[in-house]
């Protein structure tokens, strides 16, 4: 019903509440039909969504990936990917007992947001698990060009894939796809990288991505992890 339709409906009506109490006077209280459908199209102008109402998230704070040693993922996050540090682990809420664990927090791209690395020897993800995964894009071909050669001295296998045929050369959206030494899926996308023969299309084995987690281990130092309970 229209408020026009609601207002003809109601032109010779009247509401009578009740008389208030405690009150020297009794009064009634009456609502004329022009005020109800007043109230009826200020309800209807009232914004719906978050964006009307400007409740929209300002921008990504931080992502966390568990790890099972906070030094193994310091040396593949800051040595092989470009990170930096901007927050040292702290373990001692944890030796106190105030909470378990700890986490590193690493800028990885640049803009706002990073990534907390916190310590978890549970729930890794298992080696054919492709989602979740954490996508980040490279401007250049001849950036990715360079995580590659990054991840290939490092021994970390990966997957270059593309949904697009194209001729040899041509320049087509690529995803770079790794994952850190506890098997967290990590996505590297380009826009524009030339297709080459190497490149998967659409489909890849997951597993492939897979490489053992105690080599990273044994050369890093100890401190990525509490100190077993005796």
């Amino acid at each position: 019903m229209s408020a026009t339709d609601f207002k003809e409906r109601l032109a010779d009506w009247r509401l009578v509440a009740r008389p208030l109490q405690n009150s020297r006077e009794e009064r009634m209280r009456i609502i004329a039909p022009e005020e109800i459908v007043e109230r009826i199209g200020m309800a209807d102008t009232q914004p719906r969504s978050a964006a009307d109402r400007d409740l929209r998230l300002l921008h990504l704070d931080h992502f966390n990936v568990p790890v099972r040693d906070l030094n193994v993922a310091r040396r593949f996050y800051c040595d092989v990917l470009g990170g930096l540090v901007i927050q040292e682990p702290n373990w001692r809420p944890h030796d106190v007992g105030r909470y378990r664990g700890a986490h590193l927090d690493i800028q990885l791209f640049n803009d706002e947001g990073h990534i907390n690395a916190y310590w978890q020897p549970w729930g890794q993800p298992g080696p054919d698990q492709l989602f979740p995964h954490r996508a980040f894009r490279v401007p250049t071909a001849a950036k990715l060009d360079e995580m590659i050669s990054r991840l290939k001295a490092a021994r970390v296998p990966f997957v270059l894939a593309t949904r697009q045929e194209a001729r040899e050369g041509t320049p087509v959206p690529v995803s770079l796809y790794f994952r850190d030494p506890d098997g967290n899926q990590l996505e590297l996308h380009c826009d524009a990288y030339p297709i080459r023969s190497e490149i998967a299309m659409n489909v890849f084995d997951p597993t492939v991505q897979y490489y053992p987690w105690r080599d990273w281990r044994a050369a890093v130092s100890e401190g990525g992890a509490p100190r077993p309970e005796r």
